[in-house]
C-alpha cells in the first residue's frame, strides 16, 4: 500500500487526510506527520494503517478535550468527568490529565479561585461555595486557602442579598420567613440576624 494524496483540510488547516492507494484512511496533524516523516509515495502495510488510525483517533480527542477545557477553568475531577462520559479509556484519561496539568491548562488551584470568584459575584454564601468546590473536587485545603481571599466578603454579599430580597412581597414583610431563606443559602445564623437587626428599614421614613 502507499499514500497517493496528502491533502490540507479546509475546516482546520492544521490537519491533513492521509489517502492510501487513491482511498482516504486517516488523518494526522502537520505534528504528526512531520514526526513520522509521512510523504506521497511511502509504503505502509496494514499494521502501519492501523496504527496510524489509532494517532489519528486519539489527536482528535485530545483537541477536542483541550478545545472543552479552554473554555473556561476546569478542575480535574470536572475533565476526568468529561472523558469517563465519552468513554474514554482510564489509561487515556490519565494520559490527558497529567499531560493538560504538565502544561497549566488543568489547574485545581486556579479553577477554585476562579469558581470563589464567581459564585461570589452571585451572592452566594462561603458555605454553599466551599460545598460545591467539594462536589467539583477541591479539597478543604485548596478551598480554604481560595475562600480566604475573599476573608470579609461574604458580609457584603449578605447585605446585598438581604437588600435585594427585602424588595420582593414575600419577604418584605416577613423577617422570619427571610432569615429561613439566608439561612437555607448558608449565611450562619447569627450573621443573618446581626445583619437584618442594622438592615432594618426605618418605618419613619
Amino acid at each position: 500500500m502507499k499514500i497517493t494524496a496528502i491533502k490540507q483540510q479546509v475546516k482546520n488547516p492544521e490537519r491533513v487526510s492521509i489517502f492510501v492507494d487513491g482511498k482516504y484512511e486517516f488523518s494526522l496533524s502537520l505534528d504528526e506527520l512531520i514526526k513520522h516523516k509521512l510523504k506521497n509515495g511511502s509504503e505502509l502495510d496494514e499494521a502501519d494503517v492501523k496504527k496510524f488510525k489509532k494517532i489519528s483517533a486519539d489527536g482528535k480527542l485530545r483537541a477536542r478535550a483541550l478545545e472543552w477545557l479552554l473554555n473556561r477553568p476546569h478542575s480535574e475531577r470536572e475533565f476526568h468527568d468529561y472523558l469517563y462520559k465519552k468513554k474514554i479509556e482510564p489509561e487515556q484519561i490519565g494520559s490527558l490529565v497529567t499531560e493538560f496539568t504538565g502544561r497549566g491548562y488543568l489547574d485545581n488551584a486556579k479553577f477554585a479561585a476562579w469558581f470563589v470568584e464567581l459564585q461570589g459575584r452571585r451572592g452566594k454564601s462561603d458555605r454553599a461555595i466551599r460545598t460545591e468546590l467539594f462536589k467539583k473536587g477541591i479539597g478543604r485545603e485548596l478551598a480554604d486557602e481560595a475562600l480566604e481571599d475573599g476573608t470579609g466578603e461574604e458580609q457584603m454579599r449578605l447585605r446585598a442579598m438581604i437588600e435585594k430580597k427585602r424588595k420582593l412581597s414575600r419577604y418584605k414583610n416577613d423577617p422570619q420567613k427571610l432569615m429561613r431563606y439566608l439561612i437555607g443559602q448558608g449565611f450562619g445564623w447569627q450573621a443573618v440576624k446581626e445583619e437584618l437587626a442594622s438592615a432594618q428599614p426605618d418605618e419613619n421614613t
